[in-house]
């Protein structure tokens, strides 16, 4: 009995002995490895189909923003402008003051002074734009002038005969600006269209400030459960405190940037100071773009109304050394290490943006990427976006 169970068992020994020993056959392989390939390649695929909704999602959203500009531009700028108004509007209500009512005492205010300011740099500026042929006109003359006391590569003959050319061209260009429209009548035109845009973004940041609340009740009880609405609360303080903290204080640098070159300009005899304040204010919202735009205007400014090479230079030349002062001293001061971007997603943000909507588009560019970076950093699933959009290693996250 013994041996035939010792036999019986041999046999099953036997059988597993090829499976125990590492010894496979072909079949059992590929039984085992289909599953497995089966799987890798469904992932691919669901990889594959989500990059390519990705991409038709963003291609659409796009084609949508620049096509609905009239719509989806006050919406945005009232958006942003809703989170830097924010504070102060949660600032009156905490003393008593209801939201509505606080709400619309800080639009009213807000947008009293940008009319007042922007109808301070249009009027001189309106003169200034009719001036503009003639100016560059001058500054062709007079780098011209430059160029043959520098070279001195031709005769005198050549040089008269060179400039009254120039002169007959430069009559002829002057027949035809007179023959033009007003450059004043078109700035009027435009400003017309302006003027309805900023009225329904006024209506627009209202309400989003008067509703704030409600929408922020909202969007918390979205999710589900508790742990998930304590995120969206997090996130919702953050977006609402550090970006409207970081944006009024860059607000309050690009004023007083203004102010000082609007000082300088009328310290060396710019004419109307006040515009190349009010621009230097404006175009600093815009980086690297917005100084070197500022720059050369300043730079063919400084060629027409004055007669030295150093005093030609002057103006161009304050302003950078302004402008140098303010992003690397003041604003770092300031801003410190909070919300770095990285350069080349500044850079590419401000190109889209500005093909998107204009150069509205190019101001509201670098709040939406601040906006879009601080939900991300306060986001476990956006997070490697957030590192993207960040500058080295200081993108890293402390939770308040």
């Amino acid at each position: 009995m013994d041996g035939s169970g010792q036999a019986d068992r041999a046999p099953g020994r036997a059988r597993q002995s090829p499976v125990s020993h590492g010894v496979m056959s072909r079949s059992m392989a590929l039984r085992l490895l289909q599953p497995h390939e089966e799987a890798t390649f469904a992932d691919s695929a669901r990889y594959v189909t989500a990059i390519g909704v990705t991409i038709i999602a963003v291609v659409a959203a796009g084609v949508a923003l620049y096509f609905g500009k009239p719509v989806f531009l006050p919406i945005a700028t009232a958006a942003v402008l809703g989170v830097l108004l924010a504070p102060a509007t949660e600032w009156l209500r905490r003393r008593g003051l209801p939201n509505s009512v606080g709400s619309l005492f800080v639009v009213a205010f807000f947008f009293s002074l940008f009319i007042g300011a922007l109808y301070l740099i249009i009027q001189p500026g309106a003169a200034w734009l009719e001036r503009l042929p003639e100016m560059l006109t001058d500054a062709r003359k007079k780098l011209i002038g430059v160029e043959e006391a520098v070279n001195k590569v031709q005769d005198v003959s050549e040089q008269v005969d060179e400039l009254a050319k120039i002169g007959d061209e430069q009559r002829t260009q002057s027949v035809k600006v007179d023959e033009s429209p007003s450059l004043s009548a078109a700035l009027a035109s435009f400003l017309r269209t302006i003027l309805i845009q900023v009225l329904f973004t006024t209506v627009l940041t209202y309400f989003f400030l008067a509703s704030r609340l409600d929408i922020r009740r909202k969007l918390i009880l979205i999710r589900t459960k508790v742990s998930g609405r304590r995120q969206m609360a997090r996130m919702l303080g953050a977006v609402e405190k550090k970006v409207g903290s970081y944006m009024f204080t860059m607000l309050m640098i690009n004023l007083g940037l203004g102010v000082a070159t609007a000082v300088a300009m009328q310290t060396i005899g710019m004419p109307s100071p006040l515009v190349w304040g009010g621009l230097a204010a404006l175009l600093n919202f815009i980086p690297y773009l917005g100084p070197i735009t500022l720059t050369a205007l300043l730079g063919v400014s400084g060629l027409v109304n004055y007669d030295e090479a150093l005093m030609m230079a002057a103006p161009a030349g304050i302003y950078i050394a302004l402008n140098f002062i303010e992003s690397n001293f003041v604003t770092p001061l300031l801003i410190g290490q909070r919300l770095t971007m990285s350069p080349l997603a500044v850079i590419l943000n401000i190109s889209f943006w500005t093909w998107i909507w204009g150069p509205a588009g190019a101001i509201i560019s670098i709040p939406v990427l601040v906006i879009v970076k601080t939900i991300c950093d306060h986001s476990t699933f956006l997070r490697p976006i957030g590192v993207l959009l960040g500058n080295g290693a200081r993108v890293t996250y402390r939770p308040t």
